[in-house]
Parts: C-alpha cells; sequence; structure tokens
C-alpha cells in the first residue's frame, strides 16, 4: 500500500500524525489549557490568608448567632411558664366558681387618695413601726390595703399541692438544702453591682439573705423553681421565677424574672402581672420579656 494510499484510509493514524504533529490552532489551545490550570491554583499564603479571613468572620458572627439562640430559648421558656402557671391560676378560681380573695389590687385599690401610710421608715424607705396607720384618720392601716388575702393560704396550697407538678418544697434554707442553684444571687446584691454608688436594702423584697435562708422555694419537675414572697402559703402572691431552673445563666433579666397574682373586687383574680425588682446587664425586664414573649407592642 502506498503513503497516499494510506493517507485516504487512515486519515487520522498514527503516520499521519508523525508526519503532521499539532497545527499552530492546537498548540494555542494546549497553550491556552495549561495557562489556565495554572492559573487557578492557590499558593500556601493564598490559602492561609483566606483561612485567616473566614476565622475572623466566624469569630464576629457565632457569639452574635450564639446569643440570639440563647434568647430565642429563653423567650420561649418565659413564655411557656407564664402560660402554664397562669392557666393553672385562673383555673383554681374557675373550679371554685367564685372570686378568690388572694391578690394585689390591680389600679381599682378602694383606698386610694383615702389613706396614706403614716409610718416611722428606715433609711431604705421602709415602715419600721409595728402599726402602720392612715395619715388621713388616725385609724391602722386596713388589712386589704395593698390587697385582700384572707383566701391566700387555701388557694396557693391548691396551687402547689395540687395543681402545679412540684417535686421538691424547700420552706425555709432554700439555698442550704439546694433548692436554688450556688450562683444565685438577691436583688440587693444584683442592683449594687450596677449602681456601686447606692445602698440597698438587704432585708428588701428577695433580697440575697432573705430568699437563701426565708422564703420558700418550691420545684417543679421540669426544673423550674418559684421563690415565693414572704412565707410560706400565706402572703399576698409575689413570685419570681427562673424559667429554666438551675440552668445558666441564672441572672435577672435572663431566665429569672417576677410576677404578682393582680385583682379586683368584681371578679377576683385578674392578672398575672410581670413586675421588675432587679436586671442584670444586658438583661430584660419582666414587663419588656413579656412583650417580646407574646408579641405586645
Amino acid at each position: 500500500m502506498s503513503e497516499a494510499q494510506s493517507k485516504h484510509l487512515f486519515p487520522y493514524s498514527l503516520i499521519h500524525f508523525k508526519e503532521s504533529p499539532f497545527t499552530s490552532a492546537e498548540d494555542a489551545v494546549h497553550a491556552g489549557m495549561s495557562d489556565t490550570i495554572c492559573r487557578v491554583a492557590f499558593t500556601l499564603a493564598e490559602v492561609l490568608i483566606t483561612l485567616g479571613v473566614i476565622g475572623v468572620v466566624a469569630a464576629l458572627t457565632i457569639p452574635t448567632i450564639s446569643k440570639n439562640i440563647q434568647q430565642a430559648v429563653l423567650k420561649n421558656q418565659f413564655k411557656k411558664f407564664y402560660s402554664t402557671f397562669w392557666q393553672a391560676v385562673i383555673g383554681i378560681q374557675t373550679k371554685e366558681g367564685f372570686p378568690i380573695n388572694c391578690y394585689y389590687w390591680d389600679g381599682t385599690n378602694p383606698y386610694t387618695g383615702k389613706c396614706t401610710v403614716l409610718c416611722e421608715r428606715n433609711k431604705y424607705g421602709k415602715c419600721i413601726t409595728g402599726t402602720s396607720v392612715c395619715e388621713e384618720t388616725g385609724e391602722a392601716i386596713p388589712e386589704d390595703f395593698n390587697g385582700p388575702g384572707q383566701q391566700c393560704s387555701e388557694f396557693q396550697e391548691e396551687l402547689f399541692l395540687k395543681t402545679l407538678k412540684t417535686v421538691r418544697i424547700c420552706k425555709d434554707k432554700a439555698y442550704e438544702q439546694g433548692c436554688l442553684p450556688k450562683d444565685f444571687r438577691g436583688v440587693d446584691i444584683v442592683n449594687a453591682e450596677k449602681n456601686p454608688d447606692k445602698e440597698y436594702d438587704p432585708d428588701g423584697t428577695f433580697s440575697d439573705s432573705l430568699v437563701k435562708n426565708n422564703y420558700p422555694v418550691f420545684v417543679l419537675s421540669d426544673g423550674t423553681y418559684i421563690i415565693e414572697y414572704h412565707s410560706y402559703l400565706f402572703d399576698r402572691p409575689i413570685y419570681t421565677v427562673d424559667v429554666n431552673g438551675h440552668k445558666g445563666p441564672n441572672k435577672w433579666g435572663y431566665d429569672i424574672f417576677s410576677f404578682r397574682i393582680e385583682g379586683n373586687i368584681s371578679n377576683g383574680i385578674s392578672t398575672l402581672k410581670p413586675v421588675t425588682y432587679a436586671y442584670e446587664a444586658g438583661g430584660k425586664t419582666s414587663e419588656t420579656m413579656y412583650k417580646e414573649a407574646f408579641n405586645i407592642k
């Protein structure tokens, strides 16, 4: 077979390529591909710089994301507790079929403008005389000056011992008995840290000493603990609650909030009102958390 016949029958044979290796166009394509391969490669320095940038961005964003997640979780826990607790409270009154006299006045105090408390006060503004009197009449302050409390003992016994899933009760010495977390601090300690130039009453409402030694604490089955002011199953209801129990952060305004039961003569118990005694730096008042949890403007 002649060379011409070979080229005709096998145009792409090795013989043909041997005689005609690559065209100039093919050379250009090959060279271009080589250049591209070289251009997409990264040096070690470039890789390290990229990883450094990623690390900086992560360091800046991850704490914020973690904080937002924690706030969302605590908000949901607040909402869950409030809803569960309020349903238990109002459920007892509904079950009884009549207004229960165990609440603070909800803005309908019949003594407003008729009785101004006259007493000897200490440097914190707290009455220290045995019996306070109405300045206008000179008579002793009525027992229901802040709200009726005739049925508080029965109501709170029903609430904590029969309705809520209470698994443990520390009538006093709650800190010593482990009903409170080790890092719990009362409002006087927290407020003094925020305002070091001001002195706070060590025997004030939810003060460190009173909570740890005198106030009863109820621990629920989900770990939530409720601090009752002021004495075991007795006084008008003000409660401070850690909505996630002994888990952190155990800070006022983060997972610790206060509430009080309010009502009126016509309806009895009508409201579980958020109240604020303290909140730590970066935390929220009970009122603010309530509005955010229930999307109230």
